[in-house]
């Protein structure tokens, strides 16, 4: 008789939505497959499901110059993340987007042990010359867009498609829409510095408009509120939450996967997004798509009004807004379009299809 025995898996992820789904797949893992044990380096959602070596999130970070301004704290926090798998010799590595830090480590790894790629990369949009990493050191690549799995087919790349996690995690509840207007600056420090003050002179422009409307920021769970206290921002600050979303009548959001949770909750909202003008810069000459928010990206059509580096001024902002919130035609419209996101996303269910893929894999079922 066979015996089963206890299988290690590490999962890495550096960012808030990798932490998202990441904490999801292991209450799927954990809930299914007694015989797992898994360890990470991430945030809360994988803390709460595994048992964590590392807070990754707190030196997440995004643009160019920010990542070399961090460089050498990063060094320290991959050779620690890569000496503990070396030592602890796992039956599984999960990496999950974060694509600076973690096609260095597959690469560093160099398939000494069996590696996940778990959402990923934005080859298709820029650095495509990552794909011959992906493909030298990924034992296997799981997307979360339906468009990424015929792009790396054309690669001659196999990637595993199981559906969005986003639509198992974010469910419309019916909360009443209330006169409120949400900024969301993003999940990282850098970002909350370029984009709140821009946010907050939108609120001073707009509320001479829209008698009657209330303000809020919603924050990260891993934010303090005290962080925001530095802009003297006289406006609620709220914890992010799909209710805050959801009650929300139109929102300002910086790019990012928030912005497909807002979609799947069919909140109109304005995309906006800032970064160091060098930054801007490089990036500009190196990016192959016309959009930078995933619904329009997803419909290859402008649905969604981007307001990008220049263009992101408070008087844009408002000017969005008050398009939306001034003529009822324009909202629904916008209501509807984000409705029909949900579809380009299905099947649903897909972490709890992934989780018994892994299970599959390691022989736990």
């Amino acid at each position: 008789m066979t015996i089963n025995k206890i299988k290690k898996v590490v999962i890495v992820a550096g960012d808030t939505s990798g932490d998202l789904y990441g904490g999801l797949l292991c209450e799927h893992l954990r809930k299914k497959y007694p015989l797992v044990e898994i360890f990470s380096f991430g945030g809360k959602n994988l803390a709460k499901n595994s048992n964590q070596i590392m807070d990754l999130l707190s030196h997440s970070v995004c643009g160019l110059l920010e990542v070399v301004s961090s460089i050498k704290a990063l060094v320290k926090i991959f050779n620690s993340t890569f000496s503990y798998i070396e030592k602890n010799k796992p039956d599984l590595v999960i990496l999950i987007d974060f694509p600076d830090f973690n096609l260095r480590l597959a690469k560093k790894l160099n398939k000494k042990y069996p590696l996940f790629y778990y959402v990923s990369p934005q080859v298709w949009a820029w650095r495509k010359g990552r794909v011959s990493l992906i493909r030298k050191y990924v034992s296997k690549m799981i997307v979360i867009f339906k468009f990424e799995k015929e792009f790396y087919e054309k690669e001659n790349i196999n990637a595993l498609y199981f559906g969005h996690p986003l639509l198992e995690l974010v469910k419309k509840s019916g909360f009443e829409t209330k006169k409120i207007i949400s900024f969301l600056p993003g999940s990282r420090k850098n970002e909350i510095r370029k984009h709140l003050p821009l946010m907050l002179e939108s609120k001073r422009i707009l509320e001479k408009k829209l008698p009657g409307y209330r303000f809020q920021i919603l924050r990260p769970k891993n934010f303090p509120e005290a962080f925001y206290k530095q802009f003297d921002c006289k406006i609620d600050i709220i914890e992010h939450s799909y209710k805050a979303v959801e009650e929300s009548k139109f929102i300002v959001a910086s790019s990012g996967t928030a912005t497909v949770e807002i979609a799947i909750l069919e909140v109109p909202y304005v995309i906006i997004y800032k970064v160091n003008p060098l930054s801007w810069h490089i990036l500009k000459r190196a990016v192959k798509i016309r959009f930078v928010g995933m619904v329009n990206i997803l419909a290859n059509r402008p649905i969604v009004k981007e307001l990008l580096q220049n263009q992101a001024t408070p008087e844009n902002i408002a000017k969005t807004a008050l398009f939306y919130l001034d003529d009822e035609e324009n909202y629904q419209k916008l209501k509807t379009e984000l409705k029909n996101t949900k579809n380009i996303l299905k099947p649903e269910k897909g972490t709890e299809c992934l989780a018994e893929f892994i299970g599959n894999y390691l022989n736990l079922s």
